[in-house]
């Protein structure tokens, strides 16, 4: 890897980046190893921990020095206006980047870098910061931002707002990548801005060596996206423990609590508990028969279906013994898996269960397929060449 230590970036986040051992879903996992791929072009990292807060210690240890995040008084008070929007007057999305602002107007860098997630704002306070601190904006957007505040149910007053104002943000953006081909088409045939697909980055840990358990897991939050699908494989397993009589069991790595938010009342085979460490996490993926990456089939939330890509993936294919991807043809992990020619792709709840059915007779183990794949698209090196290439950073 060529060094070059022109410090050209100033990076806005909303997402911790925290180190590999602490359990994380989301952003605050997923954007860390792209932070680390051209750790020596950043000046600085400011943080806006919008949702949970971390303390130092749980820092990815290269970027910690870099890193500063807004104080949590400041926080907590957004928070409380958000949630109270007689109160608000629109300070909740002003007050962080005039207080991030000075900080990153003394940088000589000349490009902030932020991310984009779900939450709409996350775009407005990085534009507005890049305005205030006088710096041209990149963007990083990993999720159909619009779908998202629709599906909360917001005013279609609220959404041409939104629409109006992402446009105005990336018309004025240096560039703008994307976490898969789809969310770019969408992006353009939407806003008509033109990007380029940054793929996520992961380093795995070695593989650990656990022995073979009767279960299937499934990893990460779960929502609309997600839940009719494990209701899908609840009624495949329940089939097959039926004409096998094998305790075969499913496990989540969510509370059963919040589990039954979404799926309501448990079958008795569920279990549902966060792993406690990263390790953990990576011994029960491994330890399983398969992971399961569903999707949904509703017509509703095709855009978000076609567009995002799910960071559980990279855990999945890191240390999975099997993969089945359950979702329409038209999915981007569908796509994914079929155009690599990887196992294994589903999309009717009888292929499921026959699908089941097989991994609980053969355990099939397609690891190193998953692992060379993963080392292939989604090094480090690969996020920084795509970086370095579209922002003129150099040689790389």
């Amino acid at each position: 890897m060529i060094m070059n230590k022109s410090k050209r970036i100033f990076v806005y986040t909303e997402d911790t980046p925290v180190h590999r051992n602490v359990v994380a879903k989301g952003l605050r996992r997923a954007g860390t190893p792209i932070l680390r791929s051209i750790r020596d072009y950043i000046d600085g990292i400011v943080i806006y921990p919008i949702g949970k807060r971390y303390e130092h210690c749980d820092l990815d240890l290269e970027l910690a020095p870099l890193c500063d995040t807004l104080p949590r008084f400041t926080t907590l008070l957004c928070k409380a206006m958000r949630r109270y929007p007689v109160l608000d007057w629109g300070l909740s999305d002003a007050l962080p980047p005039r207080m991030l602002a000075r900080e990153v107007r003394r940088s000589t860098a000349d490009i902030l870098f932020a991310f984009v997630g779900s939450d709409y704002g996350m775009l407005k306070r990085a534009s507005r910061l890049a305005a205030l601190a006088q710096k041209s904006s990149v963007f990083y957007v990993v999720d159909d931002f619009l779908a998202s505040l629709q599906n909360s149910g917001a005013k279609k007053s609220s959404l041409q707002k939104a629409e109006k104002e992402a446009r105005i943000a990336f018309s004025v953006a240096k560039h703008v990548f994307t976490i898969t081909d789809g969310l770019g088409e969408y992006l353009h045939d939407r806003f008509g801005v033109f990007t380029s697909t940054l793929s996520l980055a992961f380093e795995p840990e070695p593989r650990p060596a656990a022995s073979l358990k009767k279960q299937i897991i499934y990893v990460g939050s779960i929502n609309f996206l997600y839940a009719e699908g494990l209701r899908d494989l609840f009624k495949a397993v329940e089939g097959v423990r039926r004409a096998s009589g094998v305790d075969l069991r499913v496990r989540l790595t969510v509370s059963a609590e919040l589990a039954a938010l979404d799926l309501g009342t448990l079958p008795s085979f569920v279990v549902a508990a966060p792993a406690e460490s990263s390790i953990e996490l990576a011994t029960e993926i491994a330890s399983s028969l398969f992971a399961f990456l569903p999707y949904s089939f509703n017509s509703r939330e095709k855009a978000m279906v076609t567009t995002s890509f799910p960071s559980k993936s990279m855990e999945y294919l890191a240390y999975a013994r099997s993969i089945v991807v359950y979702g329409p043809d038209y999915g981007v992990s569908t796509k994914l898996f079929q155009k690599s020619c990887m196992p294994s792709v589903v999309s009717s709840p009888a292929a499921l269960e026959d699908m089941t059915r097989m991994h609980l007779k053969e355990s099939p183990e397609y690891f190193v397929q998953y692992r060379k794949y993963l080392a292939t698209a989604h090094s480090l090196e690969a996020a920084r060449k795509t970086i370095c290439r579209d922002l003129g950073l150099g040689n790389d």
